[in-house]
């Protein structure tokens, strides 16, 4: 099932599924995001038309990744749910410096870990609603950092303790890899990972590593103008055996708090009218690309008993 801001659905009510898009973003430093920077129904009001859009393409789910203190708001998200008619999915975790709150660097990963799985189990704050899975972050360069390794193995604590999957913001190999080897050494199930942004690793035997532990591949930055370079990489990626671990998203929408109207917002269906024609043009299997917004998207969003 996966667990959605209205409730718990199957894979036949989820239909396509967009795994790693947004809706509110607000780079605001040191944890200090606020609702009052913002306001809910001009929110709602820019975002509406483009999930009408979407959901006039087909698509019957979508996934927000922004985490708490980036411009997760359940409120507005159940809003838009029950006006566009379609299935939203928001989350527990936390991203990365310097978007944190102080007392994520002096707390413990069993006490982050617990304030993740109080959300699962009890819902965000007085909303209502649930999240569906972790979303976390981790930073740039050759080794994941102390604050980032906290927030990994907390993660990957509260994935076990309540059956939610992980989405994990990535760039670059190098810390993937040592990520990896940290969910090895601790016999951690990657098929509860979501290696978000992976079409910036490049290099075919990374892909095929992390495919072979277990891990989904997310190519999320499919956007007007990159469309041939994406069918070439993911001409590559099945070249290398890993298409059965692929998802497919555009990590678009965008409604940045601080600029006038949220700033340039950008679509959410231009996968669907747009790429996969494209796609198909190019010589990727059209069965194969719907897979990768249904029955892998399902499977790798899904909560697990």
């Amino acid at each position: 099932m996966l667990q959605t801001v209205s409730g718990l659905i199957t894979a036949q009510e989820a239909g396509r599924i967009l795994e790693h898009e947004h809706v509110l973003v607000g780079f605001v430093e040191d944890g200090k995001l606020e609702p009052g920077m913002y306001n809910r129904d001009e929110v709602v009001k820019s975002i509406l038309p483009f999930l009408l859009k979407l959901v006039e393409a087909g698509c019957g789910t979508m996934v927000d990744c922004a985490p708490e203190y980036l411009g997760r708001d359940p409120y507005i998200l159940r809003r838009l749910s029950e006006l566009a008619g379609i299935h939203l999915i928001t989350n527990t975790g936390f991203y990365k410096k310097p978007y944190l709150p102080s007392f994520v660097y002096e707390i413990s990963e069993r006490d982050l870990a617990n304030i993740w799985t109080r959300e699962a189990r009890d819902g965000i704050g007085e909303s209502g609603v649930y999240p569906g899975f972790i979303k976390i972050a981790l930073n740039d360069g050759t080794a994941i950092d102390d604050t980032q390794m906290k927030i990994l193995l907390a993660a990957m604590r509260t994935s076990l303790e309540t059956g939610l999957p992980i989405q994990c913001h990535t760039i670059g190999p190098n810390v993937a890899l040592h990520a990896y080897e940290v969910m090895k050494r601790a016999h951690f199930d990657q098929d509860r990972f979501i290696w978000v942004h992976a079409q910036t690793f490049k290099d075919t035997e990374v892909y095929v590593r992390l495919a072979e532990a277990g891990g989904w591949i997310s190519v999320d930055s499919i956007l007007t103008g990159t469309y041939e370079e994406h069918v070439d990489l993911l001409g590559q990626l099945l070249d290398c055996g890993v298409g059965d671990r692929l998802l497919l998203s555009q990590d678009t929408g965008w409604y940045n708090v601080g600029q006038h109207h949220g700033g340039n917002l950008r679509p959410y269906h231009h996968l669907f009218t747009d790429f996969f024609p494209a796609a198909a043009a190019g010589g990727l299997d059209p069965h194969w690309l719907e897979q990768c917004v249904t029955s892998h998207a399902f499977q790798a969003m899904s909560k697990r008993a």
